[in-house]
């Protein structure tokens, strides 16, 4: 997207650190020279110039070293690409809320303004990134609560199933918004959707709605219960997505899910489409008014 290589696949194509520096030079707006050569070595003083950068902008690199990246650690890499998705999507998103608050803690304050927009609506609580999203009245509710003109909010909660819920939900979100439709209903009407795909779709709505937080709707947070431990099925469950979303995630790097029913081009996993969506987002773009 800076008019650099392509990257094809996300784990081999960020081995050698070029791409990972070309990612860098974006986001940052500093040029970062590479090395010349393509050894091992080459490869290493890249990604350890790479890891230097994201240290110097306080990204979060716990346990993430250059010979993870070089040798294509799947997990590590995309631990990797999460970090700097949250740090540069998430955080830069939130960053004058977040010093006006006081508060450090960025998805405290996302659910504590999802949860001030939808107290009026009856059928919504929502206490956490992914079980509360999963029935679609959520999304619909955080949309509406900022937007009552886009539909009528009595016909969303007569529509008979979540997925088509989601699914209005996603297209005034893009036609109605701006936002991609980087999510299918199916990826978010599961058990357990997952919440880093929820969380980073919520910060797109943030990005573009009225973004006011209040210190009791963050008290409100704090005093929640604690999530409970999952049962035995649900971590099955869970283990089973995360282990879906990776794969789908080396997919979209190719561009395409590598599916037998469904061979269209697909975005289910913000680790990669959310890093091509945080190097084009247009500062210029202003929040919508306030209704």
């Amino acid at each position: 997207q800076f008019g650099k290589q392509h990257i094809e696949n996300l784990f081999s194509d960020l081995q050698d650190g070029r791409r990972l520096l070309d990612l860098l030079e974006g986001l940052t707006g500093q040029k970062l020279p590479k090395e010349k050569g393509s050894t091992r070595v080459h490869a290493l003083n890249n990604v350890n110039k790479a890891l230097r950068v994201l240290q110097k902008n306080n990204v979060d690199l716990v346990n993430i070293g250059s010979t993870d990246i070089v040798d294509g650690n799947h997990k590590l890499t995309l631990g990797l690409i999460w970090n700097i998705i949250l740090h540069w999507q998430v955080k830069n998103v939130m960053k004058n809320i977040m010093a006006g608050l006081q508060q450090t803690n960025s998805e405290k304050i996302l659910l504590s303004w999802v949860r001030q927009s939808t107290r009026n609506y009856p059928q919504v609580n929502v206490i956490n990134f992914t079980t509360s999203w999963s029935d679609g009245l959520a999304l619909n509710a955080l949309i509406h609560s900022h937007r009552p003109d886009l539909f009528d909010w009595n016909s969303v909660v007569c529509q008979q199933s979540a997925t088509q819920r989601l699914e209005h939900a996603f297209n005034i979100a893009k036609y109605q918004l701006g936002i991609e439709k980087l999510l299918d209903p199916e990826d978010v009407a599961t058990t357990y959707p997952d919440k880093k795909s929820i969380l980073m779709y919520v910060t797109s709505l943030f990005q573009v709605l009225p973004q006011q937080v209040s210190i009791e709707a963050i008290q409100e947070v704090e005093m929640l219960p604690r999530p409970s431990k999952v049962t035995r099925e649900e971590h099955f469950e869970l283990h089973h997505q995360m282990h879906y979303s990776q794969q789908i995630t080396v997919s979209l790097a190719q561009g395409y899910e590598r599916a037998p029913s469904s061979p269209k081009p697909r975005f289910k996993s913000y680790a990669y489409t959310q890093a091509a969506y945080v190097t084009t987002s247009d500062p210029t773009r202003s929040p919508l008014p306030s209704q």
